[in-house]
């Protein structure tokens, strides 16, 4: 069963990765601009803003099975309708519902697994968002794939929409998550008004900053600043993901031996000394390679804080992750721009000393509970 939340996790950001690299053969088959272009970003993110955050909430007052399956329906409805609009319009519209429809499938598949396997949280939310890292590192390589093979970007999205349409009916074959009778009298708005759950949807908004704030804006700095060629500076992002699928993998053998805490502490501790080291040092060859690095420091960040938010209230997984998946979703919509803001001014490399900022503070935060 845990696989399921796995597969659906890595799956959504799959399909939300291949619209990144799918964007110039759209802008040349609609005759868009570019500021056109970018409003398919917003849209995804605000209708995953939404999608996520209510679908999850949903998940504990209704059947999660079945909206699970309800959902899953919509994004491959979704993925297909993208794939055959022939006007900029239709595919903005199908970008967004496909995001609010779609989107839950990630937060519920967590809901279900952290419903059934209550005890190994830690270890199955770090596994999750590992594969979940795998899916962000396959999709632009599917993307090339499919441009290679001579078919148009829409072969991606039906690529994608497969991947859905397996999904549906392994998730068919799931049990139906019984709460106990206790669970079912808890409140559950009372969750909107927790400051220790909302203060750690905070912690997520701000590890959003140095994981996606981060690899957004790593290629165009290696083709602008360091004179990279275009190959190279898109082959990095995969270095910084290698790094945080490993370290996400590591996780659970980590556990057995350190608290969550000593490993946030330690992961914020790696990534900073590796982010001063990429601004210091001009080598091109060691900016490639502590990439990698820091990419094993911010790995279990995400995971481990979805793990403890969901930990305040194991009665309501859906509504403590739909408020955690929030503060992600808020922060994949504002921190990235602001650093690419403040790139604008200062430049990429010295904006990325936000993210030291923020690494910084929490690392702090997880100091005093070590």
């Amino acid at each position: 069963m845990p696989f399921l939340s796995f597969f659906a996790n890595g799956l959504w950001v799959l399909v939300m990765g291949i619209l990144g690299p799918s964007i110039p053969a759209i802008v040349e088959d609609l005759g868009i601009t570019y500021v056109q272009a970018g409003i398919f970003f917003t849209l995804l993110s605000l209708g995953s803003l939404l999608g996520t955050s209510f679908g999850a909430a949903l998940s504990d007052f209704l059947n999660r099975k079945k909206l699970f399956l309800i959902h899953c329906l919509c994004l491959f409805t979704g993925l297909i309708i993208t794939a055959l609009s022939g006007t900029y319009l239709t595919i903005l519209v199908s970008i967004f519902f496909m995001s609010l429809l779609g989107s839950p499938i990630g937060a519920l598949g967590q809901s279900i697994m952290l419903s059934l396997f209550p005890e190994k949280r830690e270890k199955n939310l770090a596994l999750q968002t590992s594969v979940a890292a795998l899916g962000s590192f396959l999709s632009p390589l599917i993307v090339s794939l499919v441009l290679i093979l001579g078919i148009t970007w829409r072969g991606s999205f039906y690529f994608a929409a497969f991947g859905v349409l397996i999904l549906f009916f392994a998730g068919m074959r799931v049990p139906e998550v019984r709460r106990k009778g206790e669970e079912k009298k808890s409140g559950r708005f009372e969750l909107l008004k927790d400051k220790k759950l909302l203060y750690t949807a905070f912690l997520v908004f701000i590890s959003v900053g140095p994981d996606i704030g981060f690899s957004y804006w790593l290629s165009e700095y290696f083709k602008t600043d360091l004179q990279v060629s275009l190959r190279l500076s898109s082959a990095v992002v995969s270095i910084y993901l290698a790094g945080v699928v490993i370290s996400r993998a590591l996780v659970p053998l980590l556990l057995k031996k350190l608290k969550p805490s000593r490993i946030l502490v330690i992961g914020t501790l790696l990534a900073s000394v590796s982010l001063v080291i990429f601004y210091f040092l001009p080598s091109i060859t060691i900016k490639t390679l502590i990439i990698f690095f820091y990419g094993l420091g911010i790995g279990p960040l995400f995971p481990l804080l979805i793990a403890r938010g969901t930990k305040l209230y194991p009665q309501n997984p859906g509504i403590a992750t739909g408020i955690l998946f929030a503060g992600m979703s808020l922060g994949g919509m504002l921190l990235p721009l602001l650093i690419g803001s403040l790139a604008q001014y200062i430049g990429i490399a010295e904006a990325y000393g936000f993210n030291l900022l923020l690494l910084v503070f929490l690392g702090f935060t997880n100091l005093k509970e070590v």
